[in-house]
């Protein structure tokens, strides 16, 4: 301090602060600079993780800040503080409920609980896959059920595959990576008729996009059906994918079970992830904002889809799932050497799925990806 006055000092200070205020938005907005000649001038343009382009709420990256100074000190109360707010909002209890790193921790724990068990997970085909790659790694038996011509998930015939040997039914409302949405009366129905010594787990990671958003959550059965599960996340949505935080709400014999065998339970998340996981869920205009915009950004990749005659399945999710022969073979490749990057699994044979970015970088998406229709 001895080359610097209380004056400069000051201002570098504010300097500072407004750069933590802008958080995460500083690099986005790098990212949201105008093509040249196809090109974006500086980072790729991400249309392949399903992130929220719009960065965390400055509410989450301030309490980020602000919450750097208890960093010496385990988060014990902060995670209980989280889980009385999860549990009030959804009429639960807190014991009912699990707070995990990231909703691939809990995927995980679950899925490899199945292979240890050496049972059977049932999955509709193709969906996110995580808890399905854990299962097989531990020794369980992947039972694929196949979609719907329309690429929804079929529930006769998912519950029509339910055995003996079957663990767990995992189903991924909105699914992942066909976008679709199955009814939510259906869907409750088929929760009730899974029999009861099935664990029904349910990832709603997309759940705030879809037709009903949060209403059309499966956790208010979760005290009605012992052998429901619901996996939540921060990630996309909420804006903290960075951060890593995710949750389970079901029964207390399930959470206990989960601990018991986990005995690092809720020791892998810290201050970060719960003060802005916190912070974001009392910003409801912010969390309003972003999907008002995913769906600006579906609405004009729609339009250019319809008009050129590219099948789509129409999405309750922030991407879309479309058809890939109206486009040349190695389009991704293509798209990646102009700096766009989109998603195509293995198991995506006839499709690419693209992640909805705000508006300006769809409108740019689609001047440059016309280019590679074929047809």
């Amino acid at each position: 301090m001895s080359n610097i006055n209380r004056r400069q000092w000051l201002q570098k200070s504010a300097f500072t602060a407004s750069l933590l205020a802008l958080g995460c938005r500083t690099n986005f907005e790098a990212a949201a600079k105008p093509f040249q000649n196809g090109f974006i001038q500086t980072t790729p343009l991400p249309l392949h993780w399903n992130e929220n382009p719009f960065g965390p709420s400055p509410k989450a990256v301030q309490a980020v800040a602000e919450v750097m100074a208890k960093a010496n000190r385990y988060p014990d109360d902060m995670v209980a503080d989280l889980k009385s707010i999860l549990a009030k909002k959804y009429a639960v209890d807190d014991s009912q409920v699990l707070l995990t790193n990231g909703s691939t921790e809990i995927l995980g724990l679950v899925g490899q609980q199945i292979g240890f068990d050496k049972g059977e997970l049932v999955i509709p085909f193709p969906s996110f896959p995580t808890m399905a790659m854990f299962a097989a790694g531990s020794g369980a038996t992947i039972k694929k059920v196949p979609l719907d011509k329309n690429n929804g998930i079929d529930l006769d015939q998912t519950l029509a595959a339910i055995s003996d040997k079957t663990k767990v039914v995992f189903i991924c409302n909105p699914n992942n990576p066909t976008s679709t949405e199955v009814d939510n009366g259906a869907l409750k129905a088929f929760c009730r008729a899974v029999p009861k010594n099935v664990l029904v787990f349910v990832d709603e990671a997309y759940i705030e996009f879809s037709k009903l958003g949060a209403a059309g959550s499966m956790i208010p059965l979760v005290n009605e059906l012992s052998n429901l599960m619901v996996c939540r996340t921060f990630s996309k949505a909420y804006g903290l994918a960075g951060l890593r935080l995710g949750y389970a709400i079901a029964s207390k014999a399930h959470i206990d079970t989960l601990k018991g065998k986990y005995v690092g339970a809720e020791f892998a998340t810290g201050w970060p992830a719960l003060v802005a996981a916190k912070a974001t869920m009392e910003d409801t205009a912010f969390i309003a904002n972003c999907i008002q915009k995913n769906q600006e950004g579906r609405d004009i990749v729609y339009r250019a889809f319809d008009k050129w005659g590219v099948g789509y399945s129409a999405s309750s999710t922030n991407f879309l799932y479309v058809e890939s022969k109206h486009f040349v073979s190695d389009v991704r490749d293509k798209l990646k050497a102009k700096n766009i990057l989109i998603t195509k699994w293995p198991d995506m044979v006839d499709h690419i799925r693209i992640s909805i970015s705000e508006p300006a970088h769809m409108t740019q998406f689609v001047e440059v990806v016309e280019e590679f229709l074929v047809g």
